[in-house]
């Protein structure tokens, strides 16, 4: 499932949560479903950031190194 799904989905069960016309277990439910969804998405968010890390890392190396060569 992708991000956006995830928080589109997130919406429905609050808006459904919200509405207040759920039973007991229905609202349990929804509620589990949207804790699960959210674990999902922070697993997204954070497998993400590492992307984003290891990127700007090897941008960082790639401009010491164009330094370097200048400096020499």
């Amino acid at each position: 499932m992708k991000f956006e799904e995830i928080l589109a989905e997130l919406g429905s069960i609050s808006a459904k949560l919200e509405a207040g016309d759920l039973s007991l277990e229905e609202g349990i439910d929804l509620y589990n479903k949207g804790l699960e969804l959210s674990k999902k998405a922070i697993e997204i968010l954070k497998e993400g950031k590492g992307k984003i890390t290891l990127l700007s890392d090897e941008i960082g190396k790639l401009a010491d190194s164009a330094f370097e060569v200048e400096e020499q």
